[in-house]
């Protein structure tokens, strides 16, 4: 943890990580109200192209820095930069296509930096059924048990209905 939020409160950088068009950037607005996505060919594009910032204050003081990464191959350089300083790590994989290609390269930049704080958003629960959810929270399980994120917890959530 860095030094910040409130007198005596911590900062924590986290990174997003996850394959493209899943969610990541959608959810960091929908969580702090900020578009990470600054650059205009990123909000014409709906894609995640340069690293982009987040910031969100927590009621006892302390503070989350998002550190939001591109998701595509092409664009992994920029992903590892920014994972570069990050505590902890937000993993986002869609329900509607379970983990993908870059998700599992994201998985493991992750596990080689050692990083071991982290939570799983299962995103656009409102899109598919329950079982096909279980699935994929399932598959992301099994995935992260042979990492250092072995065990972090999976949350499904929908950045539409807000849950």
């Amino acid at each position: 943890m860095t030094a910040g939020g409130g007198p005596g409160r911590p900062t924590v950088v986290v990174g997003t990580a996850g394959h493209i068009d899943h969610g990541k950037t959608t959810l960091l607005r929908a969580l702090t109200g900020i578009d990470a996505d600054r650059l205009p060919e990123e909000r014409a594009r709906g894609m995640t192209i340069d690293v982009g910032f987040a910031h969100l204050d927590l009621e006892d003081g302390s503070s989350l820095d998002f550190v939001d990464v591109p998701g595509h191959d092409r664009l992994l350089g920029n992903m590892l930069v920014g994972a570069g300083e990050i505590d902890a790590v937000l993993l986002v994989v869609a329900a509607d296509d379970g983990p993908r290609a870059q998700t599992l390269e994201h998985l493991e930049l992750l596990d080689a930096l050692g990083l071991s704080h982290g939570l799983v958003a299962i995103t656009k629960t409102d899109a598919v059924a329950a079982d096909r959810v279980a699935e994929v929270r399932a598959a992301v399980a099994a995935l992260l048990a042979r990492t250092s994120l072995a065990g972090a917890p999976i949350v499904e959530v929908s950045s539409i209905s807000g849950a």
